[in-house]
């Protein structure tokens, strides 16, 4: 492998590292905003639980007041009936007393069916509860592990960025006149993935990125050293 081709992946290493730490730090806000969105979305859930219990029990103790109604209503009746003499208007104040009995029984019945829902919209309440408590945990816990990422990953980058200018000098002191660094810096800048490698070798007569064909005269030129490119993906390409 020739000296230039070796400088330039070493530099290829450090400025693919750099990218894909660069690559971590601007997925942060939106992973964040993620799990921001998570627990704001389980704190949803139980507000709406809630509500769904409220509502529930003010429907249900609408039942004892109805119910209780029904009832004194039933004792008029009872009152009523035992100074009434004539049979007709007796037997009309029993119908009454059965229809406020049937009433009432009615919504006893509808008042057991409230209370039932009632106990499983407590449960709801109470699993949202929970899931929100674990919600939180793990939203705080993602919070301080991206914030740990940043840092880790702002660190790496000065450390990564005080190395390149080393990198560089082979190509200011022993190949000032030679396109090689201008080239790959192009190249670079020109791709949509700064994470994939512009400097490839040739693999089995195939450009070791695209996997297309290379011709003999051009796998031969670059194994005389010279800069050669793959004519289908543009990636610099040198020989093992």
């Amino acid at each position: 492998m020739h000296d230039w081709v070796e400088s330039l992946l070493a530099l290829q290493e450090l400025d693919i590292r750099l990218a894909k730490m660069d690559e971590q730090l601007r997925s942060i806000p939106e992973k964040r905003k993620e799990a921001e969105k998570q627990y704001a979305t389980e704190t949803e859930a139980l507000n709406s639980a809630k509500a769904a219990y409220q509502e529930a029990e003010l429907a249900a103790r609408k039942y004892d007041g109805e119910i209780n109604a029904l009832l004194e209503k039933k004792k008029g009746f009872q009152s009523k009936s035992a100074l009434i003499k004539n049979n007709d208007e007796y037997r009309a104040a029993l119908l009454q007393i059965e229809m406020c009995d049937h009433a009432v029984a009615t919504l006893e019945e509808k008042q057991l069916e409230a209370m039932m829902a009632l106990d499983e919209l407590k449960e709801n309440v109470a699993l949202r509860e929970k899931e929100l408590a674990n919600g939180k945990k793990r939203a705080e816990g993602i919070l301080d592990d991206l914030k740990t990422l940043a840092t880790n990953c702002q660190a790496q980058q000065s450390e990564l960025q005080a190395k390149r200018p080393e990198l560089l000098k082979p190509f200011a002191e022993r190949y000032p006149d030679e396109p090689y660094l201008e080239r790959y810096q192009r190249i670079r800048a020109g791709r949509g993935n700064p994470t994939m490698p512009c400097v490839v070798p040739v693999l089995d007569e195939s450009c070791g990125r695209c996997r297309m064909k290379v011709t003999a005269q051009l796998r031969n030129d670059t194994i005389n050293g010279k800069l050669t490119l793959c004519p289908n993906c543009s990636a610099m390409l040198y020989c093992e």
